[in-house]
């Protein structure tokens, strides 16, 4: 196969800086892509963002705040963009297979298009300001941001009825981002023969989706064809979880008690015995079949928080880089779980020593029962297997060593450094599976904070000498 795309752009920017005090930029630039429809492949975006560094001001440097800043900036900026991450070369387009029948060449539809598939907007309004003291030693950068997205790519599910192939990559809504960010750096140590140099920056986000298309008034996602665990709606954050409540097992019998969705309590029991129904009320009378249409909006999969803690100690010549990262305020579904503890032949996790075995057994496994691929969240996504997904990672950590110069000299060459490096090397996190940071749907929009069979990101260490002549 042979693909083709073409990205078409015209822009022009425009910069002033008047007296080392005022500053103020534009630019305004049409782009078009060859992805989207023949109706919207163009579009035009902007952009405007002034700035005022106090500091140089004479009232600043004579007042009580010139001696303590030594540097004080206020920036603002407003601007749109335009994306279209993620869509492939033919997106808007209807295409067509081709194939063998009966030793004969064949023709199938397989992919309908869209020929009103536009550019996604972002329209962005950026307030902070940046500032020093002790003659910069201690830097700074505070902002508040507001970033509204209209024309909403995703693959729009449709109806079977409706006969297509795919889901149709489709303009269908609205959401927005709100939230702050900081970033402090200093130098924490300035020593003849020892430094350290120490930042940390840090990010809050709101995520809200404001509008769908009209007649859409949810979109759930599946994750490899196994489970449809993330739902996106108006008033919530995109690609929340969707699942099915429990409360516990029952400590008499050790079925798994279920929530339907108008909030009563179902007992389950894989192998009814005779006169009993599998579904069944407290009272023992028989309950409708419990299932993902009992499914309700359960957690947030977008971090509220982000960010990390950059370390560099330098001493004569050895240098030390330690850099910690971090996610906080968001849920992963751990859909490993549910394979790890079905009763289908499966290999089963050492959870399964904890199940439910005699009159009285309080635990959060039911009894075992082979073939019950219900209890567990198989057949549909449970709250079970849902977990926070805070953690705290060292990221990364180099250790390396500078050959003084004048040994080099002698070696005839330049520089000379020797190191060692490691990504990936902890975590710190009360989530079950391998790594909190992974995605079984990599960078699909509508389906984060899924972990269905997905391994860690991997762990690495190299060794190197960089030479310089």
């Amino acid at each position: 196969g042979i693909s083709d795309n073409y990205l078409y752009s015209e822009f022009a920017s425009a910069n002033y800086n008047f007296d080392r005090k005022y500053f103020i930029a534009a630019n305004i630039r049409r782009d078009g892509a060859s992805q989207l429809g023949a109706n919207s492949k163009f579009g035009t975006f902007y952009g405007i963002s002034g700035g005022w560094e106090i500091s140089e001001e004479d009232f600043w440097k004579q007042s009580f705040f010139g001696k303590t800043f030594s540097s004080f900036k206020i920036r603002g900026s407003y601007g749109k963009v335009g994306n279209i991450s993620g869509l492939g070369n033919y997106a808007s387009l209807s295409q067509f297979t081709s194939g063998l029948y009966g030793g004969a060449g064949t023709v199938a539809f397989a992919q309908a298009g869209n020929n009103n598939l536009g550019w996604e907007t972002s329209t962005k309004t950026d307030f902070g300001v940046n500032f020093g003291v002790l003659n910069n030693r201690i830097t700074a950068e505070l902002a508040y941001y507001k970033n509204n997205v209209n024309g909403l790519i995703l693959n729009v599910p449709q109806p079977p009825s409706a006969g297509l192939p795919n889901a149709i990559a489709t303009n269908i809504g609205s959401l927005y981002n709100e939230g702050f960010e900081y970033l402090i750096s200093a130098d924490v140590v300035r020593g003849k023969n020892f430094t350290w140099r120490a930042s940390i920056n840090g990010a809050y986000n709101h995520n809200e989706v404001t509008s769908l298309a009209p007649g859409i008034t949810q979109i759930l996602t599946a994750t490899s064809g196994l489970e449809s665990v993330n739902i996106t709606r108006p008033g919530y954050s995109i690609g929340q979880l969707f699942v099915t409540r429990t409360a516990g097992v029952d400590p008499a019998t050790g079925r798994r008690i279920f929530v339907n969705g108008a909030g009563r309590q179902v007992f389950f029991q894989h192998v009814a015995p005779a006169g009993q129904a599998r579904f069944m009320f407290a009272d023992g009378t028989t309950a409708p079949a419990v299932g993902s249409q009992d499914a309700v909006v359960y957690g947030n999969t977008i971090p509220r928080w982000t960010g990390g803690f950059d370390n560099t100690f330098r001493y004569k010549q050895f240098e030390l880089n330690v850099l910690f990262t971090y996610q906080l305020g968001y849920n992963i579904y751990f859909g490993s779980n549910a394979g790890l503890r079905d009763q289908r032949f499966w290999n089963n996790s050492t959870d399964v020593l904890a199940r439910w075995q005699k009159a009285g057994d309080v635990t959060e496994i039911p009894r075992l029962i082979f073939g019950d691929n219900i209890s567990n969240g198989s057949s549909f996504p449970l709250d079970v297997n849902v977990f926070n997904g805070n953690f705290l990672k060292l990221r990364g950590m180099t250790f390396a060593y500078n050959l003084p110069a004048k040994y080099a000299d002698k070696l005839k060459i330049s520089t000379a450094r020797f190191y060692v490096a490691g990504n990936n090397l902890a975590i710190f996190s009360k989530y079950p599976g391998p790594d909190p940071e992974v995605s079984s749907n990599g960078n699909t929009p509508g389906a984060p904070g899924v972990d269905r069979n997905t391994i860690a990101n991997a762990r690495s260490i190299t060794v190197g000498l960089n030479i310089g002549f």
